[in-house]
């Protein structure tokens, strides 16, 4: 697995292997020091994604989504993430999740940093994080457009990730799209509020920990828990779900901080750290 801690996407990605329980070998790709746009990686990955690749029996995929998807279809142990859509549960879990999935966090994260007076509490990633994201931003196109033409057997790949780049970049300098953003992320919010709502309503489950389909915990768990921690990272708790407003959202991811997978990921962005200095 090639991947970042911190990363939305390789966070997905962590999570579905450590529920799966699969063993793999990590290879850290700096997002902050560039490697993700050097040759050997773009080869790897020629999409205009970053991270993560996943390799399994010459099998290479760079889309989170389909990583998780596969990771759940060729390993056994661990809970089932993808239910069959041929079950009322799997097309459930399926509409969820392309709603979680299709949410533009890499838009939402910059444009806090961009803008942070739009954090209510403040971004909690450090300022000199901060700082070296927006400068990094702003070269990435410079830089992809210079590797492009160094490297003319990558030029699609580099041209690829140019073209994601400069329209991430119109979009997170601009405040009010920022803002349409955020207002539409309110709405995603509510409706999972009203969900977790009816499941402990219906005093259908014993189970302590309700996840958004009841005691399984899906795919759609792993990208709507990685979605509340960037959030918090973010300084966005108090908009998107208060105790007051979103109890059921708010013990949601007070169980999250329970589980054991979930940890773990916490104790990868530590060792990251540590790694980076």
């Amino acid at each position: 697995l090639y991947y970042f801690p911190t990363s939305f996407s390789s966070q997905k990605v962590l999570l579905a292997l450590y529920e799966k329980d699969v063993k793999f070998k990590p290879k850290l790709v700096s997002l902050f020091h560039g490697q993700h746009m050097e040759p050997w990686y773009v080869k790897l990955n020629p999409s205009g994604d970053h991270v993560p690749v996943f390799i399994h029996d010459q099998n290479v995929l760079c889309n989170p989504e389909k990583i998780v998807d596969y990771v759940d279809e060729h390993f056994d142990d661990g809970p089932c993430l993808v239910p069959s859509q041929t079950s009322s549960l799997g097309q459930k879990v399926a509409a969820v999740r392309g709603q979680l999935d299709n949410i533009p966090v890499d838009v939402i994260t910059y444009g806090i940093i961009f803008h942070p007076h739009l954090s209510d509490v403040g971004c909690r990633i450090p300022f000199a994080v901060q700082r070296s994201m927006r400068e990094n931003f702003a070269r990435r196109l410079r830089y992809l457009t210079h590797k492009a033409t160094r490297h003319p057997n990558l030029r699609d790949g580099y041209l690829a990730k140019s073209q994601t780049a400069a329209q991430k970049y119109d979009v997170i300098t601009d405040e009010e799209k920022v803002k349409g953003q955020l207002e539409q992320l309110e709405i995603i919010l509510e409706e999972m509020e009203g969900m977790l709502q009816s499941l402990h309503e219906s005093e259908t489950y014993t189970n302590p920990d309700i996840w958004l389909f009841g005691p399984q915990f899906t795919a759609a768990d792993i990208t709507f828990s990685v979605l509340l921690n960037r959030l918090v990272l973010l300084g966005l708790e108090s908009r998107y779900f208060p105790n007051y407003k979103c109890p059921y959202i708010d013990r949601y991811y007070q169980q999250l901080h329970r589980r054991s997978t979930y940890r773990l990921i916490q104790k990868e962005v530590a060792n990251m750290r540590l790694t980076l200095v």
